[in-house]
């Protein structure tokens, strides 16, 4: 007879809403401050907004990295890839919504440095997080785009 069952391991990790902002076939990517690295915009889910619609939550985050008068359509396709903060080693699983850029100036926060919009070949030279899979999470992404184009 077999011994007592070993509990499972279970990964912890935080929730990223991302945006996949394109605009004239170009996707929106922002450069991150204090890495230098290249990513889409959006963040975590705050405590409190569980139970809120993600395009609430990704409408907040969007406000907060872009400005207040940054307009998009946020489409029902996704995409989803991990990465891993290199700071406190923290696993993040960003869900990536394919958004539409409607107009309005973007206004970078504190948080992000520079800000570009990249064709489906010319992003590919960025640098991207190393603990994660960026590269493969913006070639899923790209087939989105592709999709609606």
């Amino acid at each position: 007879m077999a011994g007592p069952q070993q509990a499972r391991a279970i990964q912890r990790f935080e929730v990223s809403l991302k945006a996949a902002i394109v605009h004239d076939r170009r996707l929106l990517l922002l450069k991150e401050a204090d890495t230098g690295f290249w990513e889409l915009p959006g963040g975590r889910i705050d405590v409190g907004e569980e139970q809120l619609p993600h395009e609430a939550i990704l409408a907040r985050e969007i406000r907060e990295e872009l400005g207040a008068n940054v307009r998009l359509l946020i489409r029902p396709e996704s995409a989803s890839f991990m990465r891993q903060r290199q700071a406190d080693g923290v696993y993040l699983f960003l869900l990536v919504r394919l958004a539409v850029f409607d107009g309005g100036t973007i206004q970078l926060s504190d948080e992000h440095s520079d800000y570009r919009w990249y064709g489906p070949d010319d992003w590919q030279r960025l640098k991207f997080p190393e603990l994660s899979d960026y590269a493969a999470g913006l070639k899923a992404v790209w087939r989105l785009v592709d999709g609606i184009s």
